[in-house]
């Protein structure tokens, strides 16, 4: 028989048994494994997957409570003996390996997509209609980009008792592109020594870079557009009249204009700072009123308008070089001159019988993208600011000094729009175009950049040459003078010719002047070559040497550190150690960019639109932003946030917005969850063959709306906009630009129209209409009314927001940034020039109604002038003050100024988490899956063997327990003495009977 204790011992052997392999199950699967996972999800508590080492550290709040319920359960295991604290940011931290990599055949590249907006109708946009602009694209690059000058620092976004001295990561970014419009084999021998430098190896060859481009689509295409840089200058001088008057004369004479007791200066006094109490002109009411009291005898002063003749040399000249560099024609011969004369415009002192503006140009997609020289800008911006470069020096300078001191950048800092060194890279132009030149003009295109190894005709590769002919037209000029002076050295109208860089190539390939006479004429600024920069970068990716039909992009990335301005930039990647610290959330954070921790990004004065005098008002507010989120690369990690056995390591939900920063918006954007897909399917990353689920995240829908409680401009003169322009551009001023999504998305209705001009004083009109292809083939040309081009309104737009918004996709429990799609755009307006508010602006006022705005203002004006003048005026039928439309207010004084022309919009896609590290991740939730499912198995079979236990000891109890003393009873009378009675009153039946 078995005896009873043996039976009970034995079952609480097998239950404990259960016991402890469901407790060490639950332990080393449940606990341990997801213990692990976690610190290494988290990064050890410093904020990321790369900060954590093989000797993990982490002390989390998820495991301060597994602590308490491990402590509950199974008091002799002690998790907090798991836990150590070590610093994770080393040498060989991975974070740093990835950020500082050189090896460009691994390191992530980044995709670029260029869309830009052509405006179909320049010139009857110009003279008021409605503006087609019409979407090309998009254009494809690929930035290589590496990080040099590197080093570690202490951070500037710590708590900690002690810094960690490599908490911060500086660096600056060099960049090097290659153009997608046919397949491109690439090489590269760049590599990072141990203290962080770079150094040269051995060459290793890229996969080749396919041609993305549509065939329909070139690098040559052209746009038609607004001049960025054009809009610079003009707001720089406040507007084209007052810019034409600055060639002429000073500053203050400009001011003397209508002022009683100013005499007219003399030709010698004109333009000469000693002269500051002349007057440079006479308006041209006031000249024809003095002529009319003085029986047609006019007054002992020049016409203002004389400066503004078609046929002049002045805007013949200004005409011919806006032409050069690809300015769009708004007059042709037989239309009204500027002058006010009456008479119809013939041709120039150059022959052209069109007038072109400098205002809406034409460029190659490379120009645009790479930058152009400028000739118009070359000359002009330095003439018309020579008044300002005199008065920053206390002693007088020759003219030929202080032109080559302005023309080789060393006066910048005094000028309100900068030059840079305009006479080396006029030089260097030459070098590339020279040979495109014949009888006079220079046509066609520079070589390519794939033809040559030289850095400097690199970066020039393939521009339009034609700005050159100003220069080539040097070389005959400079030869005669030459000749002339070798004749006689006191020869007439005739002045040695030198050139700004100190070179004599005016006999040779041509150069920027800063002195030179040629029968009369100044050639002081002749040929002189301004450098428009690109909307993407300089490119030096060209010729390798070595190796046939390739591309040296490490050479490129030299060049680019050897010849680019370096700007440092910071990232906060070692946070404090410790629990729920605040910092941890800012791992990965910006500190600082572009050599700053925050950036003005706007001047609030009231106004709704961007103006000349944002910036000089005294009564503007300065609104900083900083520089802070995230460089989309790494976030705050969420950590383990599924159930044991789930076969994931993230449920794909975020628990905030996550800040990123836009450089270009000069500020940080929230993203935000985009929300549950239809049938709450998720986004996904995949790795060689697995995929992990993450979270998409797109900016949040008022990263540009208007708030009244904020001064930053955001969402003016639309919701949807972000002005950016008072800081952009060379010039202290800045321009009228704006940063939004693509197509505006999230904006306001009123920007697919942009009809209402009630600020300009005047009827709707002028407004701006956008045409994109409907089909992403060859769309044919394009007319409003064909079927292949799209009118976008808001309605389109909503429609195809996913497909233009930025998103960013996050794996939450660790905070890597897997990819990225920023999107947005960039626009563009012409300046506004309202005469009630800029006194300025009052120069150009037409007398005769000639001018379609700010009529209010206009009458207010003439009713404050003495009744003698209004009553002669009115005789002579000028009594109708109206003013032009925009800043643009002699060439075409009925644009109106204000409307928000888009002028491109990008795609920058990265994939910033290699395959390697997906895998790694899924691996992490296969494992974890797996753990789950062993501690399930395990304890389902101790349940069961402890209910089969349970049962079976109660059987056997009931069994072979009947000696015990709650079975006992009386035996039968003679009956065998084993038998029992049962305690039942019913009689038993003996076993065995």
């Amino acid at each position: 028989m078995v005896n009873s204790n043996v039976i009970r011992g034995g079952g609480l052997i097998v239950l404990a048994g259960c016991y402890v392999a469901v407790e060490r199950t639950f332990t080393n699967s449940v606990v341990n494994d997801g213990k692990q996972l976690q610190i290494e999800t988290i990064g050890g508590g410093r904020g990321s997957i790369y900060n954590v080492r093989i000797d993990f550290a982490a002390s989390l709040a998820l495991f301060s409570q597994l602590t308490q319920i491990s402590s509950f359960l199974f008091p002799f295991v002690n998790l907090p003996s798991f836990f150590s604290f070590l610093k994770t940011c080393t040498s060989d931290s991975k974070t740093l390996q990835k950020l500082t990599s050189v090896n460009l055949a691994d390191k992530a590249t980044t995709d670029l997509k260029y869309n830009f907006y052509s405006i179909d109708n320049p010139k009857d946009y110009l003279s008021g209609s409605d503006a087609n602009v019409v979407e090309q694209g998009p254009y494809n690059l690929r930035k290589y980009s590496i990080a040099y000058d590197v080093s570690q620092g202490a951070s500037l976004l710590t708590d900690a008792t002690t810094p960690d001295s490599k908490g911060t990561l500086e660096y600056s970014t060099a960049n090097a592109y290659l153009t997608l419009d046919k397949d491109v084999t690439a090489t590269s021998n760049l590599q990072r020594t141990a203290d962080l430098s770079l150094a040269t190896g051995t060459k290793v060859t890229l996969p080749t870079s396919k041609r993305e481009l549509a065939t329909h689509l070139s690098m040559d295409d052209t746009v038609t557009n607004l001049s960025p840089n054009y809009l610079s200058f003009l707001g720089a001088m406040n507007d084209e009249v007052n810019m034409i008057l600055s060639m002429s004369c000073s500053s203050e004479q400009i001011a003397n204009i209508g002022v009683a007791g100013k005499l007219q200066c003399t030709d010698s006094q004109l333009g000469d700072t000693a002269s500051p109490n002349c007057a440079c002109c006479m308006k041209d009411d006031d000249y024809t009123l003095a002529t009319s009291r003085n029986t047609g005898v006019p007054p002992a002063y020049t016409n203002c308008n004389t400066y503004f003749d078609d046929e002049g040399p002045l805007l013949s000249k200004l005409s011919l070089l806006a032409s050069q560099d690809g300015g769009v024609a708004i007059k042709s011969a037989g239309e009204l001159k500027y002058d006010g004369s009456g008479d119809n415009f013939s041709a120039t002192t150059f022959g052209q019988t069109e007038i072109h503006t400098a205002l809406i140009q034409s460029h190659t997609v490379n120009d645009l993208m790479f930058g152009y020289p400028s000739a118009y800008l070359g000359m002009v911006a330095f003439r018309a600011q020579m008044d300002q470069a005199k008065k920053s020096f206390s002693s007088p300078l020759s003219s030929t000094e202080l032109a080559k001191r302005m023309l080789t950048g060393q006066v910048d800092a005094d000028l309100s729009f900068k030059l840079g060194n305009i006479a080396d890279y006029t030089s260097k132009v030459g070098s590339v175009c020279f040979a495109t030149c014949l009888e006079g003009e220079c046509s066609g295109n520079a070589p390519e950049r794939q033809e040559t190894s030289d850095a400097d005709k690199i970066k020039l590769g393939s521009i339009e040459c034609k700005p050159y002919t100003s220069t080539f037209e040097t070389v005959a000029k400079c030869t005669a003078v030459n000749a002339a002076l070798q004749l006689d050295a006191n020869a007439p109208g005739y002045e040695e010719c030198v050139c700004a860089n100190g070179s004599d190539e005016w006999s040779s390939q041509g150069c920027c002047l800063a002195a030179g006479q040629h029968d009369g004429d100044d050639l002081m600024g002749e040929g002189c070559l301004f450098e428009v920069a690109g909307v993407v970068d300089p490119n030096y990716a060209g010729l390798d040497t070595s190796i046939a039909n390739a591309i040296d992009l490490g050479a490129a990335l030299q060049s680019w550190i050897g010849n680019e301005q370096s700007t440092t930039s910071s990232e906060f990647m070692c946070p404090a150690e410790g629990t729920e610290i605040d910092e941890h959330e800012k791992f990965g954070y910006y500190e600082s960019f572009d050599e700053s921790t925050q950036h003005i990004s706007y001047y609030s004065t009231g106004n709704d639109r961007i103006r000349q005098d944002d910036v000089t008002n005294t009564a503007s507010t300065e609104y900083s932003s900083p520089v802070t989120g995230s460089s989309g690369k790494y976030f705050t990690p969420k950590g383990l946030y599924v159930k044991v056995g789930t076969s994931q390591i993230s449920d794909g939900i975020p628990e905030k917005a996550y800040p990123v920063y836009v450089p270009s918006a000069k500020k940080s954007i929230d993203f935000v969850f985009e929300g549950f897909r239809e049938n709450f399917k998720y986004n996904k990353v995949c790795g060689t063959d697995t995929c992990i689920v993450s979270a998409r995240m797109i900016p949040n829908v008022t990263a540009f709306a208007f708030d009244e409680l904020e001064d930053n401009g955001s969402g003016l003169p639309f919701s949807g906009l972000q002005p950016v322009g008072h800081m952009s551009g060379p010039a202290t001023t800045g321009r009228p630009e704006y940063v939004h999504e693509p197509l505006f998305v999230n904006g306001d209705e009123a920007l697919y129209t942009q009809q209402d001009n009630t600020y300009a004083d005047t009827s709707d009109g002028n407004g701006i209409k956008i045409y994109r292809p409907s089909t992403s083939s060859a769309p044919g040309a394009f007319s409003p009314t064909a079927t292949n081009y799209q009118l976008v309104d808001k309605a389109y737009v909503d429609s195809q927001s996913k497909d233009l918004q930025s998103h960013i996709d996050i794996e939450l429990a660790t905070g890597l940034g897997a990819r990225q799609r920023m999107r947005f755009g960039t626009s563009y307006s012409i300046w506004e020039c309202d005469p009630a508010t800029n006194d300025k602006c009052k120069m150009p006022v037409n007398s005769k109604g000639g001018n379609s705005c700010y009529a209010t203002t206009g009458t207010t004006t003439f009713g404050a002038l003495a009744s003698a003048d209004k009553n002669d005026l009115t005789t002579l039928n000028r009594n109708s003050f109206t003013y032009p439309c925009s800043a643009a207010n002699l060439l075409t004084p009925n644009v109106v100024g204000g409307k928000i022309v888009p002028q491109y919009w990008y795609e920058e896609s990265t994939i910033h988490s290699t395959t390697d590290e997906i895998d790694l991740l899924a691996k992490y939730a296969s494992d974890y899956s797996k753990a789950g499912l062993n501690f399930l198995v395990v304890f389902s079979l101790a349940g069961f063997v402890g209910l089969f236990l349970g049962f079976s000891m109660l059987f056997l109890c009931l069994c072979f327990e009947q000696d015990h003393s709650f079975m006992a009873s009386g035996g039968k009378p003679g009956g065998n003495g084993s038998t029992k009675q049962s305690t039942s009153a019913a009689p038993s039946t003996a076993v065995g009977a």
